[in-house]
């Protein structure tokens, strides 16, 4: 069967597009799908992490824009504060094609400046992490192996720190999908993103912590099949 859209995947902090390997595969032939690695981990490894914002999310616009197939439709994927750069890219109008639909993942209300833990010591960054819910918690009892993790994370903490809500944004057109697990990102937090939004979202919930979709992919990609229009593959 042909591939009917594209989806764009924009990773959670730390994440390596790999990680979504599994998710993509069962969306199915009909999806074509790419996940986005940023600067300086997984297939870029040998790149340096972007410091500055614009430079970062103009960076994710040319990635998108390398690899977009005009011939077909496309939707963005923003996993928790990948979330905020999805919004971002259509709000402040990088991308002049509105998707087919938007999917915002374990990512609350994006009017909110992020928390600055990204300077702080490696013991309080990582409770603060932690406490947010962004580790798996298989590495939780194992905390000397965060280490490994710190710079990537800090990266992308940093770069998350300088999202700016604007209030002249573009209001978001395209359908909307929220997803989202109440113990991790609550109903009362999500439910935010109708401010940003033209036309009523749809919010579906989930059972688990912040990795839900990963955890859960065959669930999750059937989902977003059904959100696309598209059948059981």
């Amino acid at each position: 069967m042909s591939a009917e859209i594209q989806l764009f995947i924009l990773p959670f902090s730390g994440a390596k597009a790999a990680q979504f390997d599994a998710f993509c595969s069962d969306l199915g032939a009909e999806i074509i799908t790419f996940a986005i690695e940023y600067a300086g981990r997984g297939r870029r490894a040998n790149e340096p992490y972007y410091t500055e914002y614009n430079s970062f999310i103009k960076d994710v616009y040319k990635c998108i824009k390398d690899h977009r197939d005009n011939t077909i439709p496309y939707a963005l994927l923003g996993y928790s504060i990948g979330g905020y750069f999805a919004y971002d890219l259509l709000a402040k109008c990088y991308l002049k094609e509105e998707p087919s639909h938007l999917f915002i993942c374990a990512c609350e209300n994006n009017k909110e400046k992020a928390l600055p833990i990204s300077q702080l010591s490696e013991d309080e960054f990582w409770d603060k992490v932690i406490q947010l819910g962004g580790v798996d918690k298989r590495l939780i009892a194992k905390r000397k192996f965060l280490k490994l993790f710190s710079k990537t994370m800090r990266a992308d903490f940093a770069i998350g720190e300088q999202y700016r809500y604007n209030e002249n944004d573009k209001k978001i057109g395209c359908p909307t999908t929220i997803l989202y697990s109440e113990s991790d990102t609550p109903f009362e937090n999500v439910k935010k993103w109708q401010e940003v939004c033209k036309n009523e979202i749809y919010y579906k919930e989930f059972e688990g912590d912040h990795f839900f979709l990963l955890n859960n992919h065959v669930e999750t990609a059937s989902f977003i099949r059904k959100q696309l229009g598209i059948g059981n593959p």
